[in-house]
């Protein structure tokens, strides 16, 4: 491959009006001079940091190997002593190097919207040299840091979409977005009051089709232009897809990659699952059903993805070596915008995630970020950058925790042992869940055995996606709409009281809603105790037992009754009251 072929495309053209006539923000470009050694600052309109009624933060955090001292019903072994230990964040810190020193003077005054240095600093370098070490196009990825993927997300959406009104713009102007048949709403949410139209795409038990019908490559090659522009974007969630819990092989990544190359997308990758990817469930899988779920995974689960697939540099890390490779390390283009976390691996509650793209993306993003929200808070970035510590510094050591020396953070070893941790931890739920279902998913009748529900086995993420064989109800002579509504009611009712989120939340259209997505119901195996995960699960086979034991019509009706009266759903009245 030559040179040229390794630059990153020009994807201005992609970009909103809007987004293409912003300018960088003038002030800031004062900026740089205060890298001058005794600088001293009368242009920036900054308060005196001196003057912030912070004197410290006092931190009490896990170790990262505390993961693995767990039993098999995830109880710690030892008490929580034993696996916490103090680190301190100073009002002033010494030194002068902006992407070495975590202090609340410089995390808690007006900053860069790149983000918090030491924190921009350690991610740029996770995701170049350890997450993504094979990144095709020359130069490096940028990242940018926000709070959040759907702050993420939003900002991406504002840099490639113009907004459409039917009243004032013509059909012929209308830009769509090609996403999953089944996708988590809140990015539908964000995109359908611009005008944008969603376009959805075929999945199987991977995920998103690049190729068949219904396909990412069918639907752009038969196009109706009536309908607007071609879509120039897609969105996809590679790995533990929501909330079907797909993960996309290498084989179908790269097939997708080639459609969007030949077509001329920006792929968003939307990936804060990436490390609960469970190689164990093909296995696992064929031990039940007797085949294995897909050829298209090696059924080696220490199989070296960076070195064996990609023929590229190892991450350095036997766990990272084994995930699924994100598209950037395929993105020869430089067209994939990669949306990370921290929720599903520190809190939600921290609202921090991060951007990867090629560079001038990046600075689109900048701009956007700058005039809107600026950087998150700088409590949180300094907490997230003071736990994760000193990129080369090794995970903590008994001499370290034992002695009065305050650690440096987890560093970059420690780090990843968390995350091995984490997906140990979700893996074992996942399991425990999945053997239940798997193992009660039919029901004995003078028939024989009938099969009340379906599922795939996850091979990532934090859901379990079931499908509901409600023709094989008795009462086949009732709407299996209302049948769905009555059994999904029946199941949060005394004794069971078990809470699902049904399928057509997640149909992308109100026609994929009505013809299959109502049979669906998702399960969340991340979300209550370990130690209560089987019995949740054996109280929804139970609740789905008793509900095909019921021959009677009016039995149906009262249950469908009884929650119009209390008005308690609204999404179901419709329904209810159409009949």
């Amino acid at each position: 491959m030559s040179e040229s072929n390794l630059r990153p495309i020009d994807l201005k053209g992609h970009f909103s009006r809007s987004s293409q006539r912003r300018a960088p923000n003038v002030l800031k470009e004062y900026y740089r001079f205060l890298r001058v050694p005794d600088m001293r600052n009368l242009a920036g309109g900054l308060p005196f940091s001196a003057n912030f009624p912070f004197e410290s933060i006092e931190l009490s955090v896990v170790r990262p190997e505390s993961h693995l001292h767990k039993n098999s019903d995830g109880i710690k072994s030892a008490s929580a002593e034993d696996f916490t230990t103090q680190m301190h964040i100073p009002r002033t810190a010494q030194g002068s190097n902006p992407v070495r020193r975590v202090d609340l003077d410089t995390a808690l005054q007006y900053g860069s919207a790149q983000g918090y240095p030491p924190l921009y600093s350690w991610l740029r370098k996770l995701v170049n040299t350890v997450y993504h070490p094979n990144i095709p196009y020359e130069g490096q990825a940028d990242v940018m840091i926000n709070g959040g993927a759907a702050d993420g997300l939003s900002k991406v959406f504002e840099l490639l979409f113009n907004n459409w009104d039917e009243d004032l713009n013509d059909v012929q102007d209308r830009e769509g977005l090609l996403v999953e048949e089944f996708v988590y709403g809140p990015p539908i949410a964000q995109i359908k009051p611009k005008g944008i139209n969603v376009v959805p795409v075929k999945m199987d038990a991977e995920g998103i089709l690049a190729h068949g019908d219904g396909s990412l490559s069918h639907v752009l090659q038969t196009w109706n232009s009536a309908l607007g522009k071609r879509p120039h974007v897609v969105y996809v969630i590679p790995t533990g897809q929501n909330p079907t819990s797909g993960v996309l092989s290498l084989k179908r990544r790269i097939e997708l990659y080639e459609v969007c190359s030949h077509f001329d997308l920006v792929l968003i990758e939307d990936d804060p699952y990436w490390n609960l990817y469970y190689p164990s469930t093909l296995s696992t899988a064929t031990k039940y059903r007797g085949r294995p779920m897909s050829t298209d995974f090696p059924m080696d689960p220490d199989h070296n993805y960076c070195t064996g697939s990609l023929g590229g540099k190892s991450t350095g890390h036997q766990f990272l070596d084994q995930l699924v490779p994100s598209f950037l390390s395929i993105d020869r283009d430089g067209r994939v915008i990669r949306l990370d976390s921290f929720s599903k691996t520190i809190a939600p509650g921290c609202r921090l995630g991060w951007i990867t793209a090629q560079p001038s993306v990046c600075e689109q993003l900048f701009r956007i970020t700058d005039s809107t929200t600026q950087q998150p808070s700088g409590f949180v970035q300094a907490i997230v950058m003071q736990l994760l510590g000193d990129f080369e510094t090794p995970s903590f050591t008994e001499s370290t925790v034992n002695s009065n020396e305050r650690p440096a953070g987890w560093g970059l070893n420690g780090w990843v042992n968390w995350l091995e941790g984490l997906r140990s931890t979700y893996e074992r739920r996942m399991t425990a869940m999945a053997t239940v279902l798997e193992e009660n998913r039919h029901v004995s009748s003078e028939h024989g055995q009938t099969e009340m529900f379906s599922f795939n086995w996850p091979m990532g993420g934090m859901f379990l996606w079931v499908r509901v064989h409600i023709s094989n109800h008795p009462l086949v002579s009732v709407d299996p709409r209302r049948l769905m509504l009555a059994l999904w009611l029946h199941c949060t009712q005394h004794p069971y009281r078990i809470l699902v989120v049904p399928g057509g939340e997640f149909a992308a259209t109100k026609k994929i809603e009505d013809d299959h997505g109502y049979l669906f119901f998702r399960f969340c195996f991340a979300a209550v105790e370990e130690s209560a995960l089987v019995a949740s699960s054996k109280s929804f086979v139970e609740a789905c037992r008793s509900f095909w034991d019921i021959e009677d019509v009016e039995v149906i009706e009262k249950i469908l009754q009884e929650n119009a009266d209390e008005g308690e759903a609204g999404f179901d009245r419709e329904i209810i009251e159409e009949q």
